[in-house]
């Protein structure tokens, strides 16, 4: 585990060009092999009957053979630190020297359960340790495969934000933000051909609820083939600040039944080429390496579910507690750049951080547990580069990231709501939002 920030540097000479690889890997369980398979999310004992489309374990890689830089999306619920660092150590070795990886799960809900939280019972540990082994083992595989396909590359940035994204978008809970721009990086070889996109965007991936009992990508699926036919190369998609809750889930679109692959296809397919019409429309902009900074905290835990469900072993030895009862894990910061010239900055956040406190808007209402507390300060609104993605789920899931100015455990709720809102009973504490920003901020600072 790492105990303190630290900063890794990639920078080339000037004549040099940085290189970049991607590649894919198939995590989709096999239904025999490791059934009965509990699908993640809207409750227990929701068992897989059948596979509609391969999940994946997708990784875009950056940097030099010497330092490479690999963000891998992988369609699963969700990574405890404890399998993304088993995943880091892999890729090392694999690798025989350093290498920098961020794993992002995309909080599909259509995927397997590799958290615990979805089991047959209450009681029960939805995890099957086989297939998170094969997860850790194909993401890992897939890792090292982008670094070996590394070639001299050229890249082009861009970023869009039309109001049909916000269509795509319910949130359930207020104030009514999303963080909905769309911000894709392509790596092109010296022939021109496309070698990979990274995607970053926010929105749960449970297009399809909680009826359905076949895997599935959910839109996420549909957004990376459209993308790949559009550009070519490997699409690796990335979720963003998903919490608050920002989903398609009661989000009307055209005349599209909801629940539906129809609803999801439409979606991906419409955030992609969103994304690629930016791309083709974008210049290539010069990179010539990047800083990687991360560093460890612990949040103190006042969920009592949480503690329950670690006393009850659901997540198989993950998340254990400090001794002062507080959750373990870590925020990173990565820079990409032109010379000292930030080009592209990413907030690794490791949960569903609420989207107010990514782009701002975190309002004070009647109701509020610490109705005093500070206001955080917006995560983007503290990097410097013209583009600026935001990874939710990054290396870790630790739950909903609440301001803590809109926490609510207590009566009279939120808003004058007349039941309590969904949030803080997935969330560690209302100390992880100041704890986290902070963290991050110090991260910014020692640039």
């Amino acid at each position: 585990m790492r105990n303190a920030a630290f900063l890794l540097l990639c920078s080339l000479p000037a004549w040099a060009e940085l290189s970049a690889g991607a590649a894919k890997r198939d995590i989709t369980p096999d239904l025999q092999k490791y059934g009965p398979v509990y699908m993640a999310g809207f409750g227990h004992n929701r068992v897989a009957v059948g596979v509609h489309d391969p999940l994946w374990a997708r990784c875009f890689a950056i940097g030099s053979a010497r330092l490479p830089l690999v963000i891998c999306g992988v369609d699963s619920i969700g990574l405890f630190m404890e399998d993304v660092e088993k995943i880091r150590a892999r890729v090392k070795e694999l690798n025989k020297h350093d290498v920098n990886v961020v794993v992002a799960a995309l909080h599909d809900h259509e995927s397997p359960d590799t958290m615990g939280l979805w089991g047959a019972s209450p009681d029960k540990s939805g995890i099957n340790e086989e297939y998170n082994a094969f997860v850790v083992e194909q993401t890992a595989q897939a890792a090292m495969e982008a670094i070996k396909s590394f070639k001299p590359a050229t890249f082009t940035l861009a970023k869009a934000h039309p109001p049909i994204l916000d269509t795509f978008i319910h949130d359930s809970r207020p104030p009514d933000v999303h963080d909905s721009e769309v911000i894709a990086l392509m790596a092109k070889g010296q022939d021109g051909t496309t070698i990979g996109t990274l995607l970053n965007w926010a929105n749960h991936p449970e297009t399809l609820a909680s009826k359905n009992t076949q895997l599935t990508s959910d839109y996420s699926g549909f957004l990376r083939d459209r993308l790949e036919q559009r550009v070519g190369g490997i699409a690796v998609f990335v979720n963003g600040a998903v919490g608050g809750m920002q989903s398609p889930l009661g989000a009307k679109i055209a005349d599209l039944p909801d629940d539906s692959f129809e609803k999801a296809q439409y979606i991906g397919q419409h955030v992609a080429d969103i994304a690629a019409d930016a791309l083709k429309a974008a210049k290539p902009v010069n990179i010539e390496g990047y800083n990687f900074a991360e560093r460890q905290i612990h949040i103190p835990t006042a969920n009592k579910g949480f503690e329950l469900a670690a006393q009850a072993n659901l997540y198989k030895g993950r998340k254990p507690m400090t001794a002062e009862k507080a959750t373990t894990t870590q925020v990173g910061f990565i820079r990409v750049r032109d010379g000292d010239k930030p080009v592209l900055d990413i907030a690794l956040i490791p949960g569903e951080l609420y989207p107010e406190l990514s782009v701002g808007g975190v309002e004070r209402f009647s109701g509020a547990d610490f109705p005093d507390a500070p206001i955080e300060t917006p995560v983007k609104s503290m990097m410097s580069a013209p583009y600026r993605m935001l990874f939710g789920l990054a290396d870790d899931e630790i739950g909903y990231i609440i301001p803590k100015a809109e926490w609510d455990n207590e009566a009279p709720w939120l808003n004058g709501s007349s039941k309590r809102w969904y949030g803080e009973v997935n969330s560690v504490g209302p100390e992880a939002a100041p704890l986290i920003v902070k963290t991050f901020q110090e991260l910014v600072h020692d640039q």
